[in-house]
């Protein structure tokens, strides 16, 4: 089969997946959720349309094989992840997984392979659903801590927890509160895994493709106060405020500053203030901002 067909498989496989789990301007397959499911559900149909067989470890991640091929020897693993971050990408991830389907599929009745293949479809990489990331591949490891299970979910009271989602989806809770290893770490030779750039920066030099060197370690304080002193907008003289979202945003100022004298001096890092927000029940159009929460997040290579 020719590259064009390749690239026409892989378009209706990720095409179809899209339209199943679109949100909005997005889409939206939430770590051990309805999203994620669908998700799953359609690469097994399109796995078997290409003659895979799959199934599911104890934490439900899927695996996908050449039918034939049932050697036990250590394994070489091709895959990523298949949940997104609320109205996230499509190709973030999925595209690692359906890129192993397809070189299982070209490699069918070839019988090259010094050591057997597996395409793996990891669920619950992103932290944006419980507040921690790798759920399923820590869980597959026993690496995934007992306490986890009890995070609730991002939308609060009601929703439930990490454990409750991972039981109502059928991966052996018992077993990963107990960190039983679901997959003995020799059992895997190498694992590869493809993925999109999430930057501009392969676009602006015009590369098609590129090898990672390094991941960026993460220190995250996801909420963070400024207290000032709330007043009214007409009354109170500047020198007299507390004005908190000035505070913040002088604070968040001088941090750039220092990132880039810590850029000139060779180090490697990237600081992130995603969430900046005062208090919805509170601010008004004419009150001086008593109080400012904020999210820090920096990564390095270097840490």
């Amino acid at each position: 089969m020719n590259t064009t067909a390749w690239r026409t498989q892989a378009e209706a496989l990720l095409n179809d997946i899209a339209a199943a789990t679109r949100d909005g301007p997005g889409i939206t397959r939430e770590s051990y959720g309805p999203g994620e499911d669908a998700a799953l559900q359609l690469l097994e149909q399109h796995a078997a349309a290409l003659g895979l067989a799959c199934e599911y470890d104890r934490a439900r991640n899927l695996w996908m094989r050449l039918a034939d091929d049932t050697r036990t020897d250590p394994v070489v693993v091709i895959g990523s992840h298949v949940d997104s971050v609320p109205q996230g990408g499509n190709y973030d991830g999925l595209a690692g997984v359906v890129a192993g389907m397809l070189v299982l599929s070209a490699l069918r009745g070839q019988h090259t392979q010094a050591a057997p293949l597996r395409v793996l479809a990891l669920r619950g990489e992103e932290s944006a659903w419980y507040g921690r990331a790798y759920m399923g591949s820590m869980a597959l490891l026993g690496r995934l801590p007992a306490a986890a299970l009890q995070l609730p979910h991002r939308t609060g009271a009601g929703a439930g927890t990490l454990g409750d989602a991972m039981a109502r989806c059928g991966a052996d809770v018992d077993a990963i509160a107990r960190g039983e290893s679901l997959l003995p770490v020799p059992a895997v030779a190498a694992y590869l895994e493809l993925h999109i750039e999430q930057g501009p920066v392969m676009v602006a030099r015009g590369w098609p493709v590129a090898a990672v060197t390094g991941i960026r370690g993460n220190v995250r304080h996801n909420r963070v106060r400024c207290i000032g002193e709330a007043g009214h907008s007409g009354a109170v003289p500047r020198w007299l405020r507390k004005d908190a979202v000035l505070a913040v945003a002088q604070l968040l100022s001088r941090m750039d500053e220092h990132w880039r004298v810590l850029l000139q001096m060779g180090m490697d890092l990237v600081m992130t203030s995603g969430i900046c927000t005062t208090p919805a029940q509170s601010h008004a159009v004419s009150v001086i901002p008593g109080e400012v929460q904020f999210s820090f997040e920096a990564r390095s290579q270097d840490a």
